[in-house]
């Protein structure tokens, strides 16, 4: 397929896919050619897909996709793929922050390779809790930011983090992730002197998942993905530990190679609660490990775990 030209699929509407050419990031529509499926293994074509099209004749639909280049990654609830960072949104206060959420979306990047960066809105509600959760989970390794009504994240710092990538956003309802995404998006759109169009759209507009440019890669404005299960996307519960790097460091100390960190003897993580585990987070992961664990084995239609 060298004839054809490459792009991503930056929206998908009725069957018609809007496509960014890499080379020269003009926009077209593109039609499906029936064979695409079947190559791709069945794939459907998803906001974010790698592809390559080439022309068709029709002045209508003048392009149309030849192959979906494998993916990344995939999440599907709102569906997008090849998402490299996922910008983790929680309120401090108003509502209570879900700290059980965000972890499970923790596990759930780095099972799916997704950098996350974290943004506690309404700081100035609270800006003592600002601070500590900030201090808990810069402490893991985790890239934090306080965001208030006035004092919101750079736009041009997130750029630097998120790269070429693919960006998404996630967290519970209430928090501010709609107006969070369209202010940075906006705040971007003005600095290099473009005219934004983004929040010009009424409150009943059907909305679907939309690539929009953000520095030299693409954010998505549609938040979501706080609906996605760790047991219904196949995480083991040996992999809960993904979610707590903080645990992972300290695993080595454990006198046991396969230690649970749940009521071991010996345990170096059980010994660090307080000092080098936070005990709020480890209480979390050890009622993610036990859910999965019972889960794996209650399920009959999966593999019996010792």
């Amino acid at each position: 397929m060298e004839h054809y030209k490459k792009g991503i699929i930056t929206k998908g509407v009725g069957g018609i896919y809007t496509v960014r050419d890499h080379l020269s990031g003009e926009y077209v529509s593109c039609a499906v050619r029936g064979g695409v499926k079947r190559r791709g293994h069945g794939m459907n074509p998803t906001v974010g897909d790698e592809v390559c099209y080439g022309p068709t004749g029709d002045p209508d639909i003048p392009f149309i996709l030849e192959k979906i280049e494998p993916r990344h990654n995939l999440l599907i609830r709102p569906p997008l793929a090849n998402v490299s960072n996922m910008l983790l949104t929680f309120a401090v206060c108003d509502p209570i922050p879900d700290l059980k959420l965000l972890d499970k979306m923790l596990i759930i990047c780095r099972l799916k390779d997704i950098k996350p960066i974290i943004i506690f809105t309404k700081a100035d509600l609270d800006p003592k809790q600002a601070d500590k959760l900030i201090e808990i989970y810069s402490a893991c390794g985790y890239t934090c930011f306080k965001s208030s009504h006035d004092n919101k994240p750079d736009s041009r710092k997130l750029m630097a983090l998120t790269g070429k990538g693919v960006t998404g956003f996630a967290g519970p309802s209430g928090v501010g992730k709609s107006t969070l995404c369209n202010y940075i998006l906006d705040d971007e759109a003005m600095q290099v002197g473009e005219v934004s169009e983004r929040l010009k759209r009424g409150k009943h507009t059907t909305r679907h998942v939309e690539l929009f440019e953000f520095g030299e890669g693409f954010m998505s404005d549609t938040p979501g993905f706080t609906s996605l299960d760790l047991f219904d996307i196949g995480v083991e519960y040996d992999q809960v530990a993904l979610g707590y790097p903080e645990i992972q460091s300290l695993s080595h100390g454990c006198k046991y190679d396969d230690c649970r960190h749940i009521n071991e003897k010996d345990c170096a993580v059980r010994e660090a609660l307080g000092s080098g585990v936070d005990p709020d987070r480890y209480a979390r992961y050890k009622e993610f490990y036990e859910e999965l664990y019972s889960k794996r084995n209650d399920y009959s239609g999966r593999k019996k775990y010792e």
